[in-house]
């Protein structure tokens, strides 16, 4: 990520960069009223690989979208670096809506969080447009753990120092940093085991070396319904609707820590704000139709509808309690 441009240690203020980026109208995007958008097909870049269940997340809004524009939406796939390449290509396209991004949010947050040395800056060369849905993450532990609580997992973590080991996605991810949050907020010192994915770190859970994990539903699912591992909270705002029992990590004890594994349309900064604004109109109304509304709820992604300037507010959240993780544990992720 570049060098913020105030000189050095003021801090970057990532939602009104981002808010000042989606306002700018180039000469390009000038060209483009929303009467006149769209004028042409509409390609959406995916951050994920073909097949995923997140990027048939990606064709299904797309799909609707283009009966709600018009005009066909074509998807296509740019995964890779933790969706940095499919970032990369559209903060370079012209500004003019017809080049969106789907991506996962937090890798961008804490691609700004760690001011990342990358090709492109995400506060100022993306501008938000909606949110489509947060990926459902567990707490999940094996069950010869002698907890089944958020709260008694955090005992038996201050009675055995250092001997909790709690596994993540790899060094520098959500996971991580929420793990991090947990520590600093409880007290306790769980140990950090990094994996290249979850795919890797489950069997090593249900194999008894494992303690504890975070965990997406659809990862997760199978093993929950199994009672082969334990769900103790839900990382989110609210309970997951299939498992209303389960609580939050606030509702457990453990408020303010930031987790949110967010999937969203992004445009290039300069992207006119009308057109911004009519994007978000048609996400929103997609993801709130009630068939739309339960297939995203069966793939255990919520919908999270709201307009852009919410979703530019709860990114830089984000980047504001990760940073200080990031800083405070003094982690070098380029």
């Amino acid at each position: 990520m570049r060098p913020g441009r105030d000189g050095g240690g003021a801090r970057w203020r990532f939602c009104g960069a981002w808010l000042a980026a989606a306002l700018l109208l180039t000469p390009v995007a000038r060209a483009e009223t929303a009467a006149d958008y769209p004028s042409r097909p509409v390609t959406v870049t995916v951050c994920f690989p073909p097949g995923a269940s997140t990027d048939a997340i990606a064709r299904r809004v797309g799909e609707r979208l283009a009966a709600s524009l018009g005009r066909p939406v074509v998807t296509e796939n740019r995964g890779g670096a933790g969706g940095n390449i499919a970032a990369s290509y559209i903060a370079k396209a012209p500004p003019d809506g017809h080049s969106l991004l789907f991506c996962a949010t937090s890798g961008l947050v804490i691609a700004a969080a760690a001011r990342r040395a990358l090709d492109f800056d995400p506060q100022r060369d993306l501008a938000p447009v909606a949110p489509v849905g947060a990926l459902t993450v567990l707490l999940i532990t094996r069950p010869s753990l002698p907890v089944t609580s958020v709260q008694e997992l955090l005992a038996h973590a201050r009675a055995n120092p250092g001997r909790v080991n709690f596994a993540s996605i790899g060094v520098g991810s959500s996971f991580h940093l929420a793990l991090e949050q947990i520590n600093a907020k409880a007290g306790v010192a769980m140990t950090h085991i990094p994996f290249r994915g979850g795919g890797q770190a489950v069997p090593e859970l249900l194999a008894g070396r494992l303690d504890a994990m975070f965990a997406s539903w659809s990862l997760a699912q199978t093993h929950v319904q199994a009672g082969s591992v334990r769900p103790l909270a839900v990382a989110g705002e609210a309970r997951f609707d299939t498992l209303p029992e389960v609580p939050t990590l606030a509702e457990a004890g453990l408020p303010g820590i930031w987790l949110q594994e967010g999937l969203g349309f992004f445009v290039p900064a300069g992207t006119p704000q009308p057109i911004i604004a009519r994007l978000n109109a048609e996400i929103t109304r997609i993801i709130t139709e009630p068939a739309m509304r339960d297939w995203l709820l069966s793939q255990g992604v919520p919908p999270t509808p709201e307009p852009p300037e919410a979703f530019q507010a709860r990114l830089q959240e984000g980047v504001t309690v990760l940073r200080e993780v990031i800083q405070r544990l003094d982690l070098k992720l380029d």
